[in-house]
């Protein structure tokens, strides 16, 4: 792989979109195993500029909530700035609204997540002043999360070049200072938008600047998009968020998430929550091809050439009459590395494995696990298909199947640890192992649909296994 393929030490896969704010790509942390998403900004010319970015963008990358896209790291360069995130599967709420309407129980879910994310902004100063629907992620377990706050800028700041015109609030058009005040204007032209089906200011000709200015939003409609009548209160929030004026909204996310949770309890029990359900058949798929590459170890680092020989050309067990002087001292000392290997490879070794008991995380509604047995019916596998790359070893385990077959008090402990890894949503199950043997470390990992049959399992494990003990870590 070419180091332009790459951001630090993270692999770049494809290039999801391109636009004004930067480029985005989906990309891999190949220590964790995980996918990951890299936005990639470019820094300002000037040196004081560039230093209030990275301050910027570090302060983003504390933000701690479960409704905000998390930052695992910033890679800096010479003149461009990449944020590096957690991918969220699932789909935006702009794709989602492209397709259908939300209920009334799901459109108060995700105002009352984007107002959790909010909240989490403000308790560190900064603001996102972007918050559309494009930036509004739904996640497989029908939840909100808030990404970009990499366009974030700290409170009382004038950004008049950010913030996307369906979200823009007075203030920022006017180019003065914003606050928390403008994030929570947003999110009520976000919230009207479910409701309702349309943009609060919305003109003949598209967003009406001037009613927005004059704080003069469209009358909430008698029904809403999903055939509701607005509950009571529904109204007067809108109304309060979309004050021409900051300081006639309310001043904090607190009052907004009561009244939202208030209204959300009144509904009816089954449908409190079926943002997920409405939402899972638009979920994108999610594509073999933006998961790392097997290149098979035989061509990576075995493969040779078989092209036909040119006329003149001869040769006796690979070695031409072309190779100069240097050729024959790399062939002599590749055939003493070849020699060190075959002794290291023949010397009588410790074939013990410690395997201590594998973190599970099995999310509510997950029963991706039925057809493989249950847990130990996946462990039983795992330790099926180790044994077939290499039959020698013996498992000094603390769980059921890798329980010791036998127990010598007077052994040092293994030299090697197995650990497994299993975390499984109501769409997949990812399955990591990762050998440790003298301070080295090497990691696979499966990732197997919700419902595969036990074949499929087996397939996927028996690669993974394959792979992981092919050669030492």
């Amino acid at each position: 792989m070419s180091s332009g393929d790459r951001i630090g030490p993270y692999r770049i896969l494809r290039l999801i979109r391109r636009g004004g704010q930067g480029s985005v790509f989906l990309g891999i942390d190949e220590r964790l195993g995980r996918r990951i998403v890299a936005k990639i900004h470019a820094l300002p010319a000037e040196p004081a500029q560039s230093r209030r970015v990275l301050r910027e963008a570090q302060a983003v990358a504390s933000l701690d909530s479960t409704r905000v896209v998390t930052i695992h790291d910033v890679i800096v360069g010479d003149t461009h700035l990449a944020m590096i995130m957690e991918y969220v599967p699932g789909c935006d709420l702009e794709e989602l609204l492209a397709e259908r309407e939300l209920s009334l129980a799901s459109s108060l879910v995700v105002a009352s997540d984007v107002a959790a994310a909010i909240a989490a902004g403000r308790s560190r100063g900064i603001v996102h002043g972007d918050i559309k629907p494009g930036n509004v992620l739904v996640t497989p377990e029908g939840r909100v999360k808030l990404t970009d706050f990499g366009l974030a800028a700290q409170q009382g700041s004038v950004a008049t070049a950010r913030g996307s015109l369906s979200c823009v609030s007075p203030e920022q058009l006017l180019g003065k200072p914003q606050d928390v005040r403008s994030d929570l204007f947003a999110l009520g032209c976000l919230l009207y938008r479910l409701v309702a089906g349309r943009h609060p200011f919305q003109g003949r000709h598209g967003l009406d600047s001037e009613a927005l200015l004059r704080g003069a939003a469209h009358a909430l409609p008698a029904t809403l998009v999903d055939g509701s009548a607005p509950p009571q209160g529904l109204e007067a929030l809108i109304g309060s968020l979309l004050a021409a004026d900051p300081a006639q909204r309310p001043p904090n996310t607190h009052e907004v998430r009561r009244q939202l949770h208030r209204m959300a309890t009144a509904q009816p029990r089954q449908l409190r929550s079926p943002l997920r359900e409405e939402a899972e058949r638009f979920f994108r798929t999610e594509d073999s091809d933006d998961l790392p590459l097997q290149i098979p170890r035989s061509l990576s680092r075995q493969g040779r050439s078989r092209m036909p020989r040119r006329s003149g050309q001869w040769s006796v067990l690979g070695v031409g009459r072309h190779w100069r002087r240097r050729h024959w001292l790399a062939a002599a000392a590749t055939l003493a590395c070849v020699l060190t290997g075959l002794l290291i490879a023949l010397w009588p070794r410790d074939q013990r494995v410690m395997v201590p008991r594998p973190l599970v995380a099995l999310e509510p509604g997950s029963a991706a696990l039925s057809q493989a047995g249950g847990l130990e019916g996946v462990l039983a596998l795992v330790r099926e298909q180790i044994l077939a790359e290499r039959p020698g070893l013996q498992f000094h385990g603390e769980s059921s199947p890798f329980y010791p077959t036998v127990l010598d008090h007077n052994l040092p402990p293994p030299p090697e640890t197995l650990h497994i890894a299993l975390q499984c949503s109501p769409a997949l199950c990812v399955l990591g192992l990762e050998r440790e043997r003298g301070g080295a470390h090497r990691y696979r990992q499966a990732l197997v649909p919700t419902g595969a049959p036990e074949h499929r399992w087996r397939a996927l494990t028996g690669r993974a296994a394959a792979e992981l003990f092919a050669a030492d870590p």
